[in-house]
């Protein structure tokens, strides 16, 4: 019996004020066996390239692969949000524009 199917994540699912969320290493593997056909399982740097890859596909920003304290092996991958849309507030004088995100 096949296991749950498992989808990329999508940085437009996410909130933008997180501007950063953690893939564990279990849900890599299994996006990644189930995407592959293979059985990894470990992150290893042919898992971590197409991870890569597959995040930039998908829209993120870019990612940092972290080791887990004790064992050192992977722990997940912190994957960083592009900002989508930026609020601004134009105030024009005669000498100067400035621009002011606004609160999130």
């Amino acid at each position: 019996m096949p296991g749950p199917k498992y989808k990329f994540p999508d940085p437009k699912t996410c909130k933008l004020k997180d501007r950063a969320v953690l893939c564990t290493a279990e849900r890599i593997l299994a996006i990644y066996n189930q995407s592959t056909g293979k059985d990894a399982k470990r992150i290893s740097k042919s898992v971590k390239a197409w991870f890569a890859t597959e995040a930039k596909k998908a829209g993120w920003a870019g990612g940092h692969f972290l080791p887990e304290i004790q064992s050192g092996h992977g722990a997940g991958c912190v994957l960083f949000i592009s900002p989508h849309q930026v609020d601004v507030s134009v105030n024009v004088t005669n000498a100067t524009l400035v621009l002011v995100a606004e609160d999130e």
